[in-house]
C-alpha cells in the first residue's frame, strides 16, 4: 500500500482506469447491526433480554453454508430465525425475523456515497467485489446506485470469495481491466492483501479516520472534498 504524509494527496505510478469498490462498510452499512434489531424487535414482543441471548446462541449453533441462491439464503436464514423462535417458545415468530431484520433491507448508504460515484463515473469505469449472500444483489437497486456500475461481482454467485485470488481475477475479466491500472478499495486488510496478490494496488477504508471521499482525494482519484 502506498502511504501518505501531511494530508497531501498522493499520485499513483500508473494511470487508472478501473475502481473496484467493496460494498458493506465501504458504499453502505447497516446502522443497526443484526444482534440490536432482533434484540428491538423481540423486545417489543415482550421477550426478556436473557430470553433473546439464549435464543441467538441457538441459532449461531448453526453452520452457515456457502450459499449460492436466493432460496439456499432463504432456507438458510429460515432455519436460524426459526431456531430462535423454538428457543422462545413460538414458531410463528421465524417468519417474522426473517422479514423484519433481515440485513438487505436495513443497509444505508454513507451519505459521501453518491456524490463520490458521480464524480468517479466520469473518469473511471466502476465496479463491485463484495462477498455477500444474493440478497446483497438488491441493495444496489434499493439504494439507487446500481446504474454506477458496470459490474457487480457477489461472492455467492461466483462461488469464491475474497481474499481468493479468483474473484479478483474474475472481476478484472468481467471489466476486460489491466491489474496494475485498477485499485480496490476495502474495509478489511486480509481483503487489500488479497487484491494485491492479483496485482491490484489495494486502499484500506478505515471509517473512523476518514471516509470514502478523503481516501480517493488522498490517492489523487478525487479532486474536490466530496464528503457528506
Amino acid at each position: 500500500m502506498i502511504g501518505g504524509q501531511n494530508g497531501k494527496a498522493i499520485k499513483l505510478k500508473k494511470e487508472v482506469r478501473w475502481i473496484f469498490f467493496d460494498a458493506g462498510g465501504v458504499l453502505f452499512d447497516t446502522p443497526v447491526k443484526l444482534g440490536e434489531r432482533v434484540q428491538e424487535f423481540l423486545v417489543k414482543k415482550g421477550f426478556s433480554l436473557s430470553e433473546i441471548e439464549k435464543s441467538i446462541i441457538a441459532a449461531k449453533g448453526i453452520q452457515t453454508p456457502f450459499v449460492t441462491s436466493f432460496q439456499e439464503e432463504e432456507d438458510f436464514y429460515k432455519r436460524f430465525y426459526g431456531t430462535m423462535a423454538r428457543e422462545l417458545g413460538d414458531e410463528a415468530l421465524g417468519d417474522e425475523l426473517f422479514s423484519e431484520t433481515h440485513y438487505a433491507a436495513h443497509c444505508e448508504l454513507y451519505p459521501e456515497v453518491i456524490p463520490v460515484l458521480e464524480e468517479l463515473s466520469r473518469n473511471y469505469e466502476l465496479a463491485v467485489i463484495s462477498n455477500a449472500m444474493p440478497s446483497m444483489d438488491q441493495v444496489f437497486s434499493r439504494l439507487g446506485i446500481r446504474h454506477y456500475f458496470k459490474t457487480i461481482i457477489l461472492s455467492a454467485f461466483v462461488h469464491t470469495e475474497k481474499p481468493d485470488p479468483a474473484i479478483y481475477q474474475k472481476a478484472l475479466d468481467c471489466m476486460n481491466a489491466k491489474g496494475e491500472e485498477s485499485v480496490f478499495i476495502d474495509d478489511k486488510l486480509i481483503n487489500i492483501e488479497g487484491a494485491g496478490r492479483s496485482g491490484i494496488k489495494g486502499f484500506h477504508l478505515d471509517r473512523s479516520g476518514m471516509d470514502l471521499a478523503a481516501l480517493l482525494i488522498k490517492y489523487n482519484l478525487l479532486q474536490k472534498n466530496l464528503s457528506g
